[in-house]
């Protein structure tokens, strides 16, 4: 259905040759998700499947052959994954890229993309996690401990969305973790080809070696309390016990362990908030759980949390195509969502065809973007403040918001000469108005998603973060003020850099939003020497440019050599895509039934006959 009306929009049209990089975890189901969103959208597709799981995948694509899909329209590709990225991702005929893997192998592609230069290629990567569930002492044990066996230790812990980490508040922690054990002690490790396994083995050596190598570092950096006994003939496998152990702090896992393995940590009823700092701080956003029977404290931490999909009283996997969309943030990727209704849309690009900027026309030295050390300490400067002021802004009633940026354009109008920057300033002040309209409507309530009795399923937009809105001569006045009030709007803090050629007009607007009542540094302006120092921000989330500026490649190219999170250049041609580009989006599943009951049965009648 969403293919048929993406179909109709006549805007939009097929991107062309699609590179679809698949894991090996879900062998059949993330590749079709792929392949087939690709195809649906009219793009042709060159498919790289695991080596660990090829052949599911070539069985795959003969069946889809078999059935009448050109051979041509898709095309499987069995390799290494250097040689692919090595060939193909540098070639300019491959128009999009869609990735499930490593955080790292992630950020590896978007450098090889941002070195091609010319258009934006879109880049849909689904990455790592450091997946967490919080507990506090109003949860249910039999329920938590339940969930935390399906979460943690089914598929061998080897699903994306699988729990690492469990935060358990220590009044019920004690009593909880002897329910655990015993529950441990129930799993059967063996073949899994047999009903009576619960744990099968993990893919290959390496990864059994990453596990005993994680057994080996937390010999001395946490408690072991619990390792499942392995069966006879275990060592002629790829088995790992399921384990469970204590630890200080989250910060003792350098990174993510992909297997059977959680990790407890005891927090006190005070450090809640504390708690959810910390699992934020990790940078990652893929999966959280939450067990509490206290509503408002659940729903104040699935707001709260940066995670992409957020369980409450209920198991952290399993995610339904069209019901609980899946994908992360930050380290975790880079969305849209899996299964949600803007994934087809980014393998679109717009009928307005951007002017390419090749990276090798641009000059590295741009002596108009060279600054000092006191121009770099004076963007570090604005960008804390706007770090200051984000958690705030995000957390702002939209009508709150709304009403701030609606003062704002009627200023401007009174600003000098700002109606000399604008080709029509009352049709600018217009779209503007009108924009604000469709984020009012876009964000005033969240998308119900389908699901069974007794779940709650619901799709939210949410801010990105602070975003640098640049504006070079060649940007327009319309499309840089466009992308301001968007961005401010939708819950961003905003540095913009722009030429010098309406700086001071910048500034004044700048000034004249302050006046509304708008936290100082929820909008700063800077100049082009500011730019290089803010690209580089580890409090960055993204860059608004207009697809017209020369300089759009070099961004690119300098937010793909940061490390971290793989950073969006955000450009849209048509305003209600810009809405979308500037938001994150989350994933709220509920089991209503766990939480006092699903109140919507009692209002239930029964129709007369």
């Amino acid at each position: 259905v969403r293919a048929q009306e993406i179909a109709e929009d006549q805007r939009l049209l097929p991107r062309g040759v699609v590179l679809c990089i698949s894991p090996w975890n879900f062998p059949l189901a993330i590749f079709l998700g792929q392949v087939s969103a690709a195809l649906v959208t009219g793009n042709t597709v060159i498919a790289k499947p695991a080596e660990q799981t090829s052949m599911i995948a070539q069985r795959a694509v003969d069946i889809m052959h078999s059935v009448g899909l050109p051979e041509d329209a898709l095309k499987l590709i069995i390799s290494p994954g250097k040689e692919v990225g090595e060939t193909l991702l540098p070639d300019e005929r491959i128009k999009a890229v869609m990735f499930t893997g490593s955080t790292q192998t992630g950020t590896l592609i978007s450098q090889v993309l941002a070195e091609r230069g010319g258009e934006q290629v879109p880049l849909i990567a689904e990455t790592g996690g450091q997946n967490c569930m919080i507990v506090d002492s109003t949860a249910l044990p039999e329920q938590v401990v339940d969930d935390v066996i399906h979460s943690g230790f089914q598929s061998a812990g080897q699903r994306c969305s699988a729990l690492r980490v469990l935060f358990v508040q220590e009044d019920i922690a004690d009593d909880l973790t002897e329910m655990l054990i015993g529950a441990m002690k129930e799993l059967t490790v063996g073949d899994p080809t047999q009903l009576a396994t619960d744990v099968g083995p993990v893919i290959d050596e390496k990864a059994l070696k990453s596990l005993t190598d994680h057994q080996a570092f937390m010999e001395d950096k946490g408690t072991l309390l619990y390792r499942n006994e392995m069966p006879a003939g275990a060592e002629k496998g790829t088995f790992f016990a399921p384990t469970l152990y204590q630890i200080d702090n989250i910060q003792v896992l350098e990174k993510e362990v992909f297997g059977p393995v959680v990790h407890i940590i005891r927090f006190k009823s005070k450090e809640l908030d504390n708690v959810l700092e910390q699992i934020n701080g990790t940078g990652y956003g893929l999966t959280m759980g939450i067990h509490s029977r206290i509503e408002e404290r659940a729903n104040e931490l699935a707001a709260k949390s940066r995670a992409g999909n957020v369980y409450i009283n209920r198991n952290m996997i399993g995610a339904i195509v069209g019901v609980q969309p899946f994908g992360g943030r930050g380290l975790s990727g880079t969305g849209p969502k899996a299964g949600g209704p803007n994934y087809l849309p980014r393998l679109m690009m717009e009928r307005a065809t951007p002017k390419p900027s090749h990276i090798d026309d641009i000059d590295t030295t741009d002596t108009a973007l060279v600054g000092d050390e006191k121009i770099a300490e004076r963007a570090h400067i604005m960008m804390d403040r706007a770090k200051s002021v984000e958690a705030q802004w995000r957390h702002t009633a939209l009508n709150d918001r709304i009403s701030m940026v609606r003062q704002l354009l009627a200023k401007i109008a009174k600003v000098d000469i700002v109606d000399e920057l604008a080709d029509d300033l009352n049709r600018t002040l217009a779209t503007a108005r009108q924009q604000l309209t469709s984020v009012e409507r876009r964000l005033a309530k969240p998308q119900t998603l389908p699901g069974p009795t007794g779940e709650s399923n619901k799709l939210y937009l949410e801010p990105r973060g602070i975003l640098v809105c640049f504006a070079d001569k060649e940007v327009t006045f319309e499309y840089w003020l466009l992308s301001i009030v968007t961005a401010l709007s939708t819950g961003n803090p905003v540095v913009s850099v722009v030429s010098e050629i309406f700086y001071d007009e910048a500034v004044e607007i700048q000034n004249k939003f302050e006046a509304t009542g708008a936290p100082k540094g929820l909008f700063q302006v800077a100049r082009l020497a500011h730019l290089d120092t803010l690209l580089m921000d580890e409090d960055l989330s993204g860059v608004v440019v207009d697809s017209s500026t020369e300089r759009t490649a070099r961004i690119t190219a300098m937010l793909s050599s940061r490390e971290g999170a793989i950073l969006p250049v955000i450009t849209a041609e048509y305003n209600d895509n810009l809405i979308q580009r500037l938001m994150t989006e989350k994933t709220i599943s509920i089991d209503t039934t766990a939480s006092g009951g699903n109140t919507s049965l009692m209002t239930l009648v029964e129709d007369d006959e």
